[in-house]
């Protein structure tokens, strides 16, 4: 362990036990105990459902799968059902159970304040724009609502304390009116948050569309409007995508969304396709070119390599298995395993290497480019496609992109290691300090 580490450790230690003895970490990390088997569930689900049963999935393009396997579309209805009520609710799960753990802290009825959180985020999220196919703006609803729904869940819990809807374990003791009874002294908290969230709600539809989560979309929004220099540019818009990504919402910038109609790149497609040449074209350093082949490997902070170093210097048994389920569909980009699981989502530690290696990875390919070592990809080939073919494919079999794309995810990797040891030391000695274990 290096100097600066045993000088820090301490530190870190004292801070790591505080915050584990606050209401605030001890909810979330119940909630992402409870709705990670969803959450593997659903991206096993979602991995199978994009790379193998769908026309333009990786897989499903390379061996023609939708003509060799029986009831294709039947079973990829079956996945997306899955997906549906899996990690396409996860924000509704985890406004209930944020909510449940945290009105139980303050001895308060749990089960209650748990229905009025989910009821308050559904509220939030009905859609208001006329037409709409659903009544709620099902987006939300996933990972990209999950800030908001931790925030509301936080709240609603917090405002039960000032409730007399104390908790009680039910016993036999108890009859049905009872219970009711017991459940109507927090009557007078739920109607006035539901009403207040309906107030909210109705203002949000003047100033967004999509509900609290548009608003941060207008600050991600903001510095690619007003930066001319197109490097810039481009690392402060994925260093904001990725620290969204970082805080639980879905930023922008999406891996398993192929950015391919963007002015950009059609350009430099219609150039390679008319002058069969791929150094010259017009747009050599986009987010088609520098990011997606050589920075999003496993989603968002090149989640992959935090995957693969965890396998390799991780000492937990229960940080290894969560890497183990999260390594397929890591693959395939999708994420949402390891950010819920490790977890990286609003874990200080994760946050550093996953703002920063997407960063040096972007500055490797934009160096690669500018010397001419290789061409900029533009192919567009399938979201699912695993991270270091993204620019082989793209540049239409270029080596030298496929040993650049290896090169950056063998430096990711290495970039992560210290952090995944650094997380597990924290944790092995605020266990210690603290009196308990993860």
């Amino acid at each position: 362990m290096s100097n600066l580490t045993k000088r820090l450790l301490p530190m870190l230690v004292a801070n790591s036990v505080r915050l584990r003895q606050t209401r605030t970490y001890r909810a979330l990390q119940q909630t992402f105990a409870v709705i990670f088997p969803f959450v593997v569930i659903g991206a096993w689900a979602q991995m199978l459902e994009l790379s193998v049963f769908s026309r333009n999935g990786f897989f499903a393009v390379i061996y023609n799968l939708n003509k060799v396997i029986p009831f294709y579309t039947q079973m990829r209805t079956l996945l997306i059902a899955i997906e549906n009520v899996t990690i396409n609710l996860m924000a509704v799960m985890t406004a209930f159970f944020v909510a449940k753990y945290v009105a139980r802290s303050y001895k308060k009825d749990d089960s209650l304040a748990a229905v009025t959180s989910v009821g308050a985020f559904l509220i939030l999220n009905l859609e208001t724009r006329r037409n709409a196919q659903s009544v709620f703006q099902m987006n939300n609803l996933g990972y990209r609502g999950l800030f908001i729904a931790i925030i509301f869940g936080l709240l609603i819990g917090w405002l039960f304390r000032f409730t007399r809807a104390d908790l009680e374990e039910p016993s036999h003791r108890y009859t049905i009116a009872g219970l009711v009874s017991r459940g109507l002294r927090g009557t007078w908290m739920m109607v006035l948050i539901l009403i207040s969230c309906v107030v909210i709600n109705y203002g949000l539809g003047f100033v967004s569309t999509e509900g609290f989560v548009g608003l941060f979309y207008v600050v991600f929004q903001f510095p690619a409007a007003h930066l001319t220099h197109v490097s810039l540019r481009l690392a402060l818009v994925t260093t904001i995508n990725a620290l969204m990504w970082w805080a639980g919402i879905e930023g922008p910038i999406n891996p398993l969304m192929v950015q391919s109609g963007s002015t950009t790149a059609t350009a430099n497609l219609n150039y390679a396709l008319e002058h069969a040449d791929l150094f010259n074209v017009p747009n050599p350093i986009t987010m088609g070119t520098i990011y997606r082949p050589f920075a999003s490997f496993g989603g968002v902070g090149m989640t992959l390599a935090l995957i693969i170093a965890t396998l390799w210097v991780g000492r937990s048994k229960a940080s290894r298995r969560i890497a183990e389920l999260s390594l397929f569909p890591g693959l395939v980009n999708v994420s949402s395993p390891v950010l819920i699981g490790w977890p990286v989502m609003l874990n200080p530690i994760m946050l550093v290497p996953f703002l920063i290696t997407p960063l040096i990875n972007m500055a490797i390919a934009w160096t690669a480019i500018r010397l001419h070592l290789m061409p900029p990809s533009v192919y567009t080939v399938p979201a699912t496609t695993p991270g270091p073919l993204i620019a082989f494919l793209g540049t239409n079999g270029n080596l030298v992109a496929l040993l650049v794309a290896v090169l950056c995810l063998v430096i990711s990797v290495f970039i992560y290691v210290p952090f995944v040891r650094l997380a597990e030391t924290i944790n092995l000695e605020s266990a210690k300090v603290g009196g308990h274990h993860d």
